[in-house]
């Protein structure tokens, strides 16, 4: 179980760290791609787009409503 909770938490930080520089859902899919393909990186949530753009729109709805 701690090995999901990890590759989720991989996941959730690369999203974030795309949404702080300003890069698109569709450049955001491709950066976690681009890591998955990364000698050494086996965390398949890095390929799920499904996952990606939920939590992508999850954590930009809660950064507007900071903002707000």
């Amino acid at each position: 179980m701690g090995a999901v909770k990890q590759a989720l938490i991989e996941v959730d930080d690369m999203i974030c760290a795309c949404l702080r520089t300003g890069r698109t859902l569709n450049q955001t899919i491709r950066d976690l791609r681009a890591e998955f393909n990364k000698e050494g990186k086996d965390n398949p949530y890095l390929l799920d787009e499904e996952l990606i753009e939920n939590k992508y729109y999850k954590f930009r709805g809660a950064e507007w409503k900071i903002i707000l």
